[in-house]
Order: structure tokens, then C-alpha cells, then sequence
């Protein structure tokens, strides 16, 4: 799934702003930078041209678990509109990293296993790897638990 030249440059740049300031510890601009995101995710959605990369970006970058699992959600029914089995699978992942960060074990259990399903037709070998390490790490603690 391509992402238009103009919206994969403003989210990048924004993206590597909000990680520069995050490693320099501004927080006052690195919250001011990724409300800019927001701001730009929203703009272009409500003039048509919603993407995946859009939503799946700023819940990347949002600390909040509950309010990332919302914006995944809302970039998951999109990859799946578009046929787009990495950027599905890719968001699967991050539901079931948010979920398991929220001790939710069987949702993100059921997003790993999801996951799993639209990496196989996939050629991302980094992606399909955490995956897989994701339900081995995940398996294990069910089993000592």
C-alpha cells in the first residue's frame, strides 16, 4: 500500500522531531510535536485521504495504552480495506504489545495469533520474526504462570 509522497514526508519528519526532542528529554516539545501529528492525522483524514500509516504512526508515539489500542483500531479496518497484509499484520502486533502491556493475555494472544496469519503472505522477515518471538515470549509466560 503506497503512501502518498506528502503525507509519508510530513508524518516522517514530525515522527523523527518527536523522537529528537524525546531523546534531548524536552517533553513540553515533544508533547507540543506529537499533537501537531494529531492535528495533521486528523486534517487529512476529514479531507479524504485517511491512511493507515496515518493512525498506526501516532499510536507509535502515544504513551497511553487504552488510547493507542483506539487508534490502531481505527488504522486496522483501513489496512484491511486496502488488502495491505504488512500494515495488518504490522498493527496486530501493536495491539497485542498494548494489550499484553494491560495484562489482557487473551486479546493480545488472539492480535498475535492474527498477526501471524497476514505476516505469512508477507516478504518482511523483521516483521514476521518479532511476531513469532512475540507468541514464543508470550506462550512461555503462560506456561510459568
Amino acid at each position: 500500500m503506497k503512501i502518498p509522497p506528502d503525507i509519508h514526508e510530513r508524518v516522517a519528519d514530525l515522527a523523527a522531531e518527536i523522537v529528537n526532542a524525546g531523546q534531548s528529554g524536552d517533553r513540553r516539545t515533544s508533547w507540543s510535536l506529537y499533537e501537531e501529528l494529531r492535528s495533521y492525522c486528523e486534517a487529512v483524514a476529514a479531507a479524504g485521504r485517511d491512511h493507515p500509516f496515518l493512525w498506526e504512526t501516532l499510536a507509535d508515539f502515544t504513551g497511553d495504552d487504552q488510547t493507542a489500542i483506539a487508534l490502531y483500531q481505527r488504522a486496522l479496518p483501513l489496512a484491511v480495506a486496502a488488502g495491505a497484509n504488512e500494515y495488518t499484520a504490522s498493527i496486530h502486533l501493536a495491539l497485542a504489545e498494548r494489550y499484553s502491556n494491560l495484562d489482557a493475555a487473551e486479546a493480545a494472544h488472539e492480535h498475535a495469533l492474527q498477526a501471524d496469519a497476514f505476516a505469512r503472505t508477507s516478504d518482511d522477515l523483521p516483521l514476521r520474526k518479532a511476531i513469532s518471538q512475540f507468541l514464543l515470549d508470550h506462550s512461555q509466560r503462560g506456561e510459568q504462570e
